[in-house]
């Protein structure tokens, strides 16, 4: 019995050892004290990541969350999903078009195009500060040096997240001067995302032993699961994702210091 009782302890221990984002909270300074639009400030007009919808963002003063992937010929481009069917009607993958081949095409049926990171930036010129989500793809060390490299000569104040932990950690090792986040969900997730053994295993925690994450960015409808608690443990900042109503962000407001919204307008905090 007490061999069992001593096994349980160690596999505890070592749980807690796993998902333990920084011990250090950081300040994280300009990045807070506002609300951060999910993909810009988009509606019916606005496509999601497009100049517009950033400027509408810049204009009623709101952070951005945005996403980066890199193309075939390894340009930064703003973009979500890693298919473009959703958003351009066209059943191809970004990470095998080249730029020139993105530029084609349009957004939701707008006239609107495929944003470069470069292009964002410029649109945002330093005016908010902005969350980068740094997408999964094979060639993730080139993509965080490509991101890491626009971003250091960029004026304003940003972080960086990721649900890849090769990326969190990729800037715990080369850049640990910026914040960096690594985004997760509950272990019961309603979300859309495919429960396989991987988003398992994320949804575990225990990747955060590669990045060392100063925030976690969570989902916030699965917060209250053993995982999610476990974290709350340690000295973390907190992200929300994705809040859709100001019923919701008020509700959260306390646990979470950075909140990611979506699908209406915010009362400024």
């Amino acid at each position: 019995m007490l061999t069992l009782v001593i096994l349980l302890a160690v596999l505890a221990a070592l749980y807690l050892f796993l998902i333990a984002p920084s011990l250090k909270k950081r300040d994280l300074g300009p990045l807070e004290g506002f609300d951060y639009a999910h993909r810009g400030l988009w509606d019916d007009e606005r496509p999601e990541n497009s100049l517009p919808a950033f400027r509408a963002a810049v204009a009623q003063g709101f952070g951005i969350e945005t996403d980066v992937h890199i193309t075939a010929d390894d340009q930064l481009i703003v973009f979500h999903d890693d298919s473009l069917k959703r958003m351009c009607g066209v059943d191809r993958k970004i990470a095998d078009c080249t730029l020139e081949e993105l530029r084609r095409l349009s957004l939701k049926d707008t006239k609107e195009t495929i944003p470069t990171f470069d292009e964002f930036l410029t649109a945002v010129g330093g005016a908010v500060p902005l969350i980068v989500e740094i997408k999964t793809d094979q060639r993730i060390a080139l993509l965080c040096e490509k991101v890491n490299e626009r971003l250091e000569a960029y004026d304003g104040p940003y972080c960086v997240e990721s649900f890849d932990p090769r990326a969190v950690r990729w800037y715990r090792k080369h850049r640990p001067d910026v914040i960096r986040g690594q985004l997760t969900f509950g272990l019961v997730s309603p979300s859309k995302t495919p429960k396989t053994l991987l988003t398992r295993l994320l949804a575990s925690q225990i990747q955060n032993v590669l990045g060392r994450p100063d925030f976690i960015a969570a989902e916030a409808i699965t917060d209250h699961s053993l995982p999610m608690r476990l974290l709350r443990m340690f000295p973390a900042h907190w992200a929300a994702w994705t809040v859709r109503s100001q019923a919701q962000m008020d509700q959260l407001r306390g646990r979470y210091e950075l909140q990611i919204f979506e699908k209406f307008v915010p009362r400024q905090v």
